[in-house]
């Protein structure tokens, strides 16, 4: 188990993690060709933004050029700014001196998270924050890091409801606008959205810009209607979110089976599980890892960040028993989050209304998702993840061997620093099926299979709902 606080930025790298991590673009099947022909798109973004990042559009990467570490010490602040903090900070603020903040400080520490969080990104990513039980917290896990991201990064940053009806995402969020857009006011104007007419700002006027300067973008609550949110929305919203941000926070809801919420989790880079210390609570987390695995997902059990929170009346020997079932999983990132009070009250969340104690504890949760992305968005970028462009097969015969951790002799099975790294075995490939055997048909009976087929790929039509008017001089901001 790694305390929050203890957050270190520029981990020490294993190079036996390195080489042993399994190449998923060598043991899963190829795509068919014809599968990009079969990609819905009833909103018009194209079927290029809809797919994965491809690999022949990645940059080739620019060798970097070595220089004297004199500049990085003096580019950082962790140790050569000022201290603000305790007796050193007291004594700068009377005296006028410059006492630097001690090497393992809270403060450097506090510093180090948020260097990690300005880091840049190799590209955009999404972080899913799931938890098929309803009250975990993941409304406000998703308000909190959308924040505490933002509050370092600045703009770029969007956390958006895609709960398949609609989740409390806006009624959380700090800011609220005269006139409220939601996903389908961005879905009614998708196709112009993800065009290369237009301009990135103007994707600023269907979201609601908060003091941190991260955005949202809400569901719609409104039980009139029988909309919902599918696989086809969803897609359309991340390619129109992805093309004018760089970072998707993404609040989903509590059905598994939900196409918003398969879409959701398929396509996320870093998924990050709110998990209150209470026994049902990690029983229904549980389940839904287990359920990913099963679905070929291990890779993101693997990389998931479990935040275990502390409430009032919780079992503290709960804790233990948690991490060692989800180690059975592969689960490797466990943090502690303190409880917060501004969370349970339902009332709006901004960082000046949290304790100090939770800012800086969602400070370094920030940093480690924006460590967990930068490794998730290179791995995908060099194909050793990829982003399915439909649904996978359900497993058959084959069950993948996931690993035990065992922690290291002397040390504490919480601890995540003892865990031995697995060895992955090969997996064989599937046999080839029999090769088919042509069968001559009459030229008409080709032609009405032809037409019958392309009958049935037609993309159905998307249920819209009616919009309200917009006044001519909307702003949302004013």
């Amino acid at each position: 188990m790694a305390d929050i606080a203890d957050y270190n930025h520029e981990p020490t790298i294993d190079p036996r993690r390195l080489r042993l991590r399994p190449n998923r673009a060598a043991t899963e099947p190829d795509v068919p060709e014809h599968a990009a022909e079969e990609i819905v798109d009833p909103y018009g973004v194209g079927a290029d933004a809809l797919t994965a990042v491809d690999e022949s559009t990645v940059p080739a990467a620019i060798p970097s050029v070595a220089h004297g570490s004199l500049f990085d010490e003096a580019a950082s602040p962790a140790l050569f700014q000022p201290a603000q903090w305790g007796w050193r900070g007291r004594i700068n603020a009377a005296l006028g001196t410059k006492l630097a903040p001690k090497p393992d400080s809270a403060e450097t520490g506090f510093r180090a998270a948020v260097e990690a969080i300005q880091r840049t990104l190799p590209g955009s990513g999404m972080v899913t924050v799931v938890n098929t039980k309803g009250g975990a917290g993941k409304t406000t896990t998703v308000v909190a890091l959308a924040a505490t991201l933002g509050k370092h990064r600045g703009r770029g940053v969007v956390a958006v409801d895609m709960s398949e009806a609609g989740g409390t995402l806006g009624i959380r969020a700090a800011r609220t606008a005269p006139v409220e857009r939601t996903v389908w006011d961005v879905l009614a104007d998708a196709s112009r959205l993800a065009s290369g007419d237009v301009e990135a700002g103007e994707l600023a006027a269907y979201l609601r810009l908060q003091p941190t300067h991260d955005e949202i973008l809400a569901g719609d609550t409104d039980t009139s209607y029988d909309d919902v949110l599918g696989e086809s929305e969803c897609a359309a919203l991340g390619a129109v979110l992805r093309r004018h941000r760089d970072l998707l926070i993404v609040d989903t809801a509590t059905t598994a089976q939900a196409a918003a919420w398969q879409w959701a989790v398929r396509n996320a880079d870093v998924l990050v599980v709110p998990l209150p210390m209470r026994r049902d609570m990690a029983q229904h987390a549980y389940a839904m890892l287990e359920g990913l695995r099963k679905r070929g997902l291990e890779h993101l059990v693997h990389s998931a960040i479990v935040l275990l929170c502390a409430t009032p009346g919780s079992d503290p020997n709960l804790e233990s028993v948690i991490v060692d079932e989800f180690d059975a999983l592969g689960v490797q990132t466990y943090l502690r989050v303190p409880f917060e009070p501004v969370f349970a009250s339902g009332e709006r969340i901004t960082l000046e209304a949290m304790s100090q104690t939770s800012i800086i504890a969602w400070t370094n949760i920030a940093a480690m998702v924006t460590d967990a992305l930068a490794e998730a968005i290179g791995e995908r970028q060099a194909g050793y993840r990829q982003h399915p462009v439909a649904a996978p097969p359900e497993p058959a015969a084959f069950t993948p061997d996931v690993p035990r951790f065992t922690p290291a002799a002397g040390r504490s099975s919480s601890d995540p620093s003892s865990f031995e790294l697995p060895s992955f075995e090969s997996v064989s490939a599937a046999a080839d099926p029999a090769p088919a055997v042509a069968v001559p048909v009459a030229e008409p009976e080709i032609e009405r299979v032809a037409a019958a087929e392309a009958e049935v790929h037609q993309p159905p039509e998307p249920a819209r709902r009616p919009q309200p008017p917009k006044p001519s001089s909307f702003n949302p901001y004013a």
